[in-house]
C-alpha cells in the first residue's frame, strides 16, 4: 500500500481529508440517527414527550443529511486521486517498458505485458481508493456501534458478540487460504492472454497450416483452466459466507432471546433494544463482506506486486553515457565477446567500419552474423572486448543519439496498423508526399500503387494485409527515409522472388545518399558487392576480403557460392 501512495503523493493530503470524511460521514450518518431513533421511542413515544419528538426527528435527519454530505465530498476528492493515479501508473509503466531492452521482452509474453497496463493497474485504481475507503468506513462504523452498545448494556453486547472471535478464526484462515488461489488464477488469466494475442497475429500461419481445431482445443485448455481457477475461488468464498451468515443468525438469536429477557426484567429499553437490534447488521456486515474485500484485497496485492515488479525491473542495457554522436569516423571492434540468453553467440570479434563503405556479413543461421548489427545498436552487450566509435566506448554515448545515426531492418519487421505512408515516415514525419512515394519506387514498393488508396492505404495491425516480401520493402524504404550515416540490413531479401531481390539489391548499392551500409545476408546476391565481406562461422570471422579475394581461398565463402550457383543459372553471377 505504502508504495502505491508514492504514486500519489502529491495528492496524499487530498486522499487522507476524503478519507476522514468518509469514515466519519459514514459515523454520523449510520450510528447518530440509530441513537436518536432509540431516544425517540423511549424518551418521546415511551414517555409521552411528544413534544421533543420534532425536535429529535430534524436532529436525526440533519446528522444523516451531513454524514450523506460528507461521504459524498469524500468520495468526489478520492474519485479524483484515484483516476490521475490509473493514469500515472499507466503512464509509468508505458515509460518503463519503452527504456527495457530486447532481452525483456523475449523473457516476457506481450500478453502478460498487455495485462500489466490495462488489467492490473485497473485493479489497483478501483481498489487503492473504493475498497479501502468502503471497507476503512465500515469498520469503523462497526466499532462505533459496538462501543455504544456496550456503554447502553455491556452485558448483552457481550453476549451478543459470542460468535465474533469464531468468526474472527474464521476469516483468517480464508485470507491464508485465498492468497495462493488469487496468484494462481491471475497467473492462468496472463497465460490465456498470451495465447490468445500469439494466435490472433499468428492466424494467417494457423489457417495455412489447417490447425485451426488444435488450436481450439488448446485454447479450451487454457481457457478450462481459468474457469477452475475461479470455481475453487467461488467455492472458497461461498464456504466462508456460509460459515459467517450462520455464525451472524446466531448473534442475532442471541439478541432476541436474551435481549427479550433483559427488556421483560427492566434491565433494557425497548428503545436500547431497538438501538441494538438496529446496529446488529452494523456490526455483521464487515464479517459477511470480507469475502468480497478479500477478494478484491488480495486481487489488488497480486497486481500490485506485478506492477512493481514491473516498474522497478532494471533494463539490462542501461543508458548511461552524455556524449552525442553527431558524426562519426571509425567504428571498431576490439576482441569483442557477446552472449545471448547465456550462450555465447560472437568470439573475439575484431572489425574496423569506415564511413560510405559497404560491409557484409554472411554464414550459415546462428553463426552469429546478425549479433553484429544488434551489438552497434546495443541491442545486446558485449561480455568482453569493446567497442569505440571515434576512439570513444560506445557505452559513453546516449543511447538516443546512436540509435538515430543507424537504420535497422530485421527480417521480421514489425509494421504500425496505419497507412503505408506513415510507416513510412514513421520518425520523420516531414517527409513529403513526394518522397514517400521515392523511397517505395527506390525499394521496389511497386504494389503500393495498385492498392485501393495508394499510399494512404491502411495495412491493418503489423501489416497482415501484405506479404512477407512487401513488409520488409517496406521497412526497408522506412529505414532509408530515416537517411542514417549507418544502414543495417539483416537478412532482408529473405521473403522477395530473385528478380526483386536483384532489383533491391542493385537500388541499395546505388543510393544517392552516402552512408554506411552493414548487409547481413545468407545469399552471395546480396552480398557480393560489398568491399569486405565477413564470413561467419560458430561465432567467429572466418574469412574476410572482397568477393573475388574470397572466391579465391576456396574457403567457406567458395562452398557457399559454389551451392548457391548450381541451384540457380549461371548467368546470375556474371
Amino acid at each position: 500500500m505504502r508504495w502505491v501512495l508514492k504514486f500519489i503523493k502529491e495528492y496524499n493530503f487530498k486522499y487522507w481529508i476524503a478519507n476522514i470524511m468518509i469514515v466519519l460521514g459514514g459515523g454520523i450518518s449510520k450510528v447518530f440517527p440509530v441513537i436518536l431513533l432509540g431516544e425517540i421511542i423511549d424518551k418521546g413515544i415511551y414517555q409521552n414527550n411528544f413534544s421533543s419528538i420534532p425536535y429529535m426527528f430534524i436532529t436525526s435527519i440533519s446528522m444523516y443529511f451531513i454524514g450523506r454530505m460528507l461521504t459524498y465530498f469524500g468520495i468526489l476528492i478520492i474519485d479524483n486521486v484515484r483516476f490521475k493515479l490509473a493514469h500515472k501508473l499507466k503512464v509509468e509503466c508505458y515509460k518503463k517498458l519503452n527504456e527495457l531492452d530486447q532481452l525483456f521482452y523475449q523473457e516476457n509474453s506481450l500478453g502478460e505485458l498487455n495485462t500489466r497496463l490495462t488489467t492490473d493497474v485497473n485493479i489497483i485504481h478501483h481498489n487503492v481508493c473504493f475498497v479501502i475507503k468502503q471497507s476503512m468506513s465500515m469498520l469503523t462504523t462497526s466499532i462505533l456501534a459496538i462501543i455504544y452498545c456496550l456503554y447502553i448494556n455491556p452485558i448483552l453486547t457481550l453476549i451478543i458478540l459470542i460468535p465474533t472471535p469464531i468468526i474472527a478464526f474464521i476469516s483468517s484462515k480464508h485470507i491464508k487460504n485465498s492468497k495462493n488461489l488469487y496468484t494462481e488464477q491471475r497467473e492462468s488469466l496472463s497465460d490465456l492472454n498470451s495465447y490468445i494475442q500469439e494466435n490472433i497475429e499468428g492466424n494467417r500461419l494457423v489457417k495455412t497450416f489447417g490447425t485451426e481445431q488444435k488450436e481450439i482445443d488448446e485454447f479450451k485448455t487454457k481457457n478450462r483452466k481459468v474457469k477452475n481457477k475461479n470455481m475453487n475461488i467461488q467455492n472458497v468464498n461461498i464456504d466462508y459466507n456460509n460459515k459467517v451468515t450462520f455464525l451472524s443468525y446466531c448473534m442475532q438469536l442471541l439478541l432476541v432471546i436474551f435481549g427479550g429477557i433483559f427488556v421483560i426484567e427492566g434491565n433494557t429499553t425497548i428503545g436500547e433494544f431497538i438501538i441494538i437490534n438496529s446496529f446488529i447488521s452494523t456490526i455483521k456486515r464487515p464479517f459477511i463482506e470480507l469475502s468480497g474485500f478479500i477478494n478484491e484485497w488480495q486481487q489488488f496485492k497480486v497486481s500490485v506486486s506485478k506492477v512493481r515488479k514491473l516498474l522497478e525491473t532494471e533494463p539490462k542495457i542501461k543508458n548511461i553515457g552524455n556524449l552525442e554522436l553527431d558524426n562519426w569516423n571509425d567504428i571498431t571492434f576490439d576482441n569483442v565477446s557477446a552472449k545471448y540468453e547465456n550462450k555465447q553467440v560472437v568470439k573475439n570479434i575484431n572489425l574496423n567500419f569506415k564511413p560510405n563503405k559497404t560491409y557484409a556479413f554472411i554464414g550459415e543461421i546462428g553463426s552469429g552474423k546478425s549479433t553484429i548489427g544488434k551489438l552497434l545498436l546495443r541491442l545486446v552487450e558485449t561480455s568482453n572486448g569493446k567497442i569505440t566509435i571515434n576512439g570513444i566506448p560506445i557505452y559513453d554515448y546516449t543511447l538516443e543519439s546512436l540509435r538515430k545515426n543507424i537504420g535497422y531492418v530485421s527480417q521480421t519487421p514489425f509494421l504500425f496498423s496505419d497507412t503505408i505512408a506513415n510507416n513510412v515516415s514513421f520518425g520523420n514525419e516531414n517527409l513529403t508526399k513526394e518522397e514517400i512515394i521515392n523511397y517505395l519506387e527506390l525499394v521496389k514498393a511497386d504494389y503500393v500503387f495498385n492498392l485501393p488508396y495508394n499510399i494512404d492505404t491502411i495495412i491493418g495491425e503489423n501489416g497482415v494485409s501484405l506479404s512477407g516480401g512487401e513488409k520488409q520493402r517496406l521497412s526497408l524504404a522506412r529505414a532509408i527515409a530515416k537517411k542514417p550515416s549507418i544502414l543495417i540490413l539483416d537478412d532482408i531479401t529473405s521473403a522477395l522472388d530473385f528478380e526483386t531481390e536483384l532489383d533491391v539489391t542493385n537500388n541499395i548499392n546505388n543510393m544517392k545518399y552516402e552512408c554506411t551500409k552493414i548487409i547481413i545476408a545468407q545469399k552471395i546476391l546480396s552480398v557480393k558487392n560489398a568491399d569486405t565481406i565477413f564470413v561467419m562461422s560458430n561465432g567467429k570471422i572466418a574469412e574476410c576480403g572482397s568477393h573475388g579475394e574470397l572466391l579465391q581461398k576456396n574457403g567457406i565463402y567458395k562452398e557457399i557460392y559454389d551451392i548457391q550457383t548450381n541451384s540457380m543459372e549461371e548467368c546470375i553471377w556474371k
